[in-house]
Order: C-alpha cells, then structure tokens, then sequence
C-alpha cells in the first residue's frame, strides 16, 4: 500500500490551502467542532465550522498528545482531512472542552 503524498508538497501551507494559521491571525483559533461522543466525551471530530462554511471531516489521518510545559494543560490534536481537499490540525483541550483550530505544521506528517 503506497503512502499518499500531497501533490502540493514543495508549497507552504498558505500556498497549499493548508488550514492554521495565517499571518496577523492567532496561532490558535476558537471554532466549533460536531464530534462522535465515547464513553468520555467527545471523541473524534466528524465535522467543523471554519469561516462561516461547515467542513465534513473524510477522515482523521493523525492523532497526538500534548501538553503545554506553562500551564501542564494537554490537549488531543487531530489532523483530519476535510471534504475541500484540505488537512486542517484541531485541538481539544481536555480541561476545559475547547476546540481549536491550530497551526499546520507539515513537520508532523
């Protein structure tokens, strides 16, 4: 089975379409986020509204932990694949239940 590769692969994430953060734009963004409940809470995001527009999620391709060395706050950050072809990171804080739209950061493919 062949890795998929991005055919906008030498591109930033500004050129690409990837989502994150743009110049002058907070590094994170609050938006709100349709997600598939567990036993916990929510889970998996299934779908986001990012700029007025709901994006389907196609599929979570990337999950990861973090937590802030200030605050010793983690979070959950998925990187999905929307339906308009892009890959977005969002977070959930796990204190307080907060979606984020994050920086792309292409280094955590």
């Amino acid at each position: 089975m062949a890795l998929e590769q991005s055919k906008d692969e030498n591109k930033t994430p500004a050129e690409a379409g990837e989502g994150g953060a743009a110049a002058g734009k907070p590094a994170t963004t609050p938006i709100k986020v349709y997600s598939h409940a567990g036993y916990k809470r929510d889970e998996r995001p299934r779908a986001f509204e990012l700029e007025g527009r709901r994006l389907t999620v196609l599929r979570v391709k990337k999950t990861w932990q973090e937590e802030s060395a200030a605050s010793g706050r983690r979070k959950t950050v998925f990187r999905v694949h929307a339906h308009d072809g892009r890959s977005y990171d969002i977070a959930l804080d796990g204190a307080t239940g907060q979606w984020t739209l994050e920086p792309f950061n292409r280094k955590r493919t």
